[in-house]
């Protein structure tokens, strides 16, 4: 994310790099630069930088710009709030060796918070990296402001998309991180194929199992040879995984990068049974077939307000035969009061990071709601993962006046 420092108001601020406090049995040395020396352990903090808001008087917005050099290892970058868990922005991670300048964008800026280096090698690998500088800019409002209100009133979702392409054109890449497909197209075949196998690895199995690899195992035979449409492709750890045991998959994204990215991988596994659909307004799903047996949305359906939220549903429904499948990932109520009942405009930054507009809960209430008047069976509804998630599976019914039943 490049800064644009046309847009960016007011003298920065830069940090005194003798500040830094070790956490974890961390190596710091130098007084600037300063030497960060992580601990084996994936993910854990090592050295922290203490920001206040009363050196940016006025700022509602503010960038974090770290210039390193990475010396060992991989690091990342995260911005926390004082209690050191809740996060205040995505992470970004650093390029293994080398010179980088690694940027964060920090909405509804606390007063204070801490600048976290932290390990991100996996395999039980040490980190080293040298902190040369950190500035952090004033930035002008956010243009996702007020979205829940905008959001739900957008007929044809055009704004709304528009919206959401800031945020949804990176994808996952193993348990914790993010990179925008943008870039990951610039990777050749070899790295790309490496970096798919290994983000997949991470995501379904080990701790991953629990999070993803228990469906995909599940799915795997019951997808097989199923016309599926998958909502919010992403990097395809879902669809191509169902892809590659036999599903005829369609994969639909608002991001046009995400789908050239996997029309690569799609290449480079001989995958041909596979169609990509760019969703570019609520309009263009006219274009898609009308005989899926299977609409696919792992958590994609949550990041709007719920009035646009059963708009774009209506519209899939269309899509979905008599017979099929509606299978979906939400978050559950639990993890909503969990993480203090926050409004969906800023539990979204809480869930999935910087610049994710909203998040909103779901049970199998509001879901069946959503998808009203179309009846429904229910195959499966349950929560996982230490109520972090919550797992639809409903069938779809025509028999008049029928009612779901659990």
């Amino acid at each position: 994310m490049p800064l644009n420092l046309e847009e960016v108001p007011g003298r920065p601020v830069s940090l005194d790099l003798r500040s830094v406090v070790p956490h974890n049995l961390a190596g710091i040395s130098g007084k600037g630069p300063v030497v960060v020396t992580t601990t084996p352990d994936q993910w854990s903090y090592a050295g922290g930088f203490r920001f206040l808001k009363d050196r940016l008087p006025g700022a509602e917005r503010i960038a974090i710009q770290v210039e390193c050099t990475v010396r060992q290892g991989r690091i990342g970058v995260i911005v926390v709030k004082d209690d050191l868990r809740e996060t205040l922005g995505d992470e970004e991670r650093a390029p293994v060796d080398g010179d980088t300048t690694i940027q964060i964008v920090v909405d509804d800026v606390p007063e204070s918070g801490w600048i976290i280096v932290r390990n991100n090698a996996p395999g039980g690998v040490k980190s080293e990296c040298e902190i040369r500088s950190i500035t952090i800019y004033a930035l002008l409002p956010s243009p996702l402001r007020g979205f829940g209100e905008w959001a739900a009133k957008d007929e044809t979702g055009s704004r709304v998309f528009e919206a959401l392409r800031l945020k949804w054109n990176e994808v996952p890449v193993g348990l914790a991180g993010r990179r925008k497909t943008a870039d990951l197209l610039e990777l050749d075949d070899q790295r790309l194929e490496r970096l798919w196998t290994e983000t997949h690895r991470e995501a379904t199995t080990g701790a991953g199992y629990a999070a993803r690899g228990w469906y995909q195992q599940l799915y795997g035979d019951v997808l097989r040879g199923k016309k599926v449409l998958d909502v919010g492709s992403g990097f395809g750890i879902d669809g191509l995984t169902f892809a590659r045991m036999g599903a005829a998959m369609t994969f639909l994204d608002i991001a046009e990068t995400n789908l050239q990215a996997l029309k690569r991988l799609c290449g480079i596994f001989r995958i041909e049974n596979a169609n990509f659909f760019y969703l570019q307004d609520l309009n263009s799903l006219d274009g898609l077939a009308n005989d899926f047996d299977v609409i696919w949305c792992q958590g994609s359906m949550l990041h709007v307000p719920f009035e646009f939220a059963r708009r774009e549903a209506q519209r899939l429904l269309q899509h979905l035969r008599i017979g099929g499948r509606w299978v979906e990932l939400t978050y559950p109520p639990q993890r909503w009061e969990r993480e203090g009942r926050l409004p969906f405009d800023k539990w979204g930054r809480c869930t999935d990071g910087a610049a994710t507009p909203w998040a909103q809960w779901y049970d199998l209430e509001r879901v069946l709601a959503r998808l009203a008047p179309a009846e429904f069976e229910v195959v499966l509804s349950f929560n996982f993962h230490n109520d972090d998630f919550n797992w639809f599976d409903l069938h779809r019914i025509s028999k008049p006046g029928s009612r779901w039943k659990a």
